[in-house]
């Protein structure tokens, strides 16, 4: 029973690197992580918006977060992974550097954002949490599907 009310208290997260900083998803909003694969260029969308994939039939767009976060555009090499995610009936894949784990985080030690972040992704970040030597920046999986569906 005791431990039942521990698993209670944690979240879980896959985490990854982008520019070498650690960033976070819900594992429960991760539906699959895959090797780069050739990805087709859409004209006249935002430039984060790498194309998209055919995954078993269906068209994802591929984010490119590194290009929305710091305006650079992201090399593709034999670690970098496309992180698809599901929310709402809605998948994305966004291109990472390197995944790293899945870490299962205690509830308090995870700090809700505000808006006063002076971060320029500030508004996609709901959660920083700390795990071992690393601030871990969680995403806003609503906030960037969000951006991903004006941007179209």
């Amino acid at each position: 029973m005791e431990q039942e009310s521990d698993l209670g208290d944690l979240e879980q997260f896959l985490t990854f690197t982008i520019e070498k900083e650690f960033f976070g998803l819900r594992l429960l909003l991760v539906h699959e992580i895959l090797k780069p694969v050739l990805i087709t260029r859409i004209p006249n969308v935002e430039d984060y918006i790498l194309g998209v994939i055919n995954l078993r039939g269906e068209i994802i767009p591929i984010v490119d977060l590194k290009k929305r976060f710091h305006d650079i555009d992201s090399d593709i090499y034999p670690i970098s992974r496309i992180v698809v995610v599901m929310l709402d009936e809605k998948r994305i894949g966004i291109l990472v550097d390197e995944v790293k784990q899945v870490v299962k985080i205690q509830k308090d030690f995870i700090s809700y954002t505000t808006d006063d972040l002076s971060l320029n992704y500030s508004k996609m970040v709901e959660s920083v949490s700390r795990y071992e030597d690393h601030l871990i920046l969680n995403l806003d999986l609503e906030q960037i599907v969000n951006f991903v569906s004006t941007a179209k």
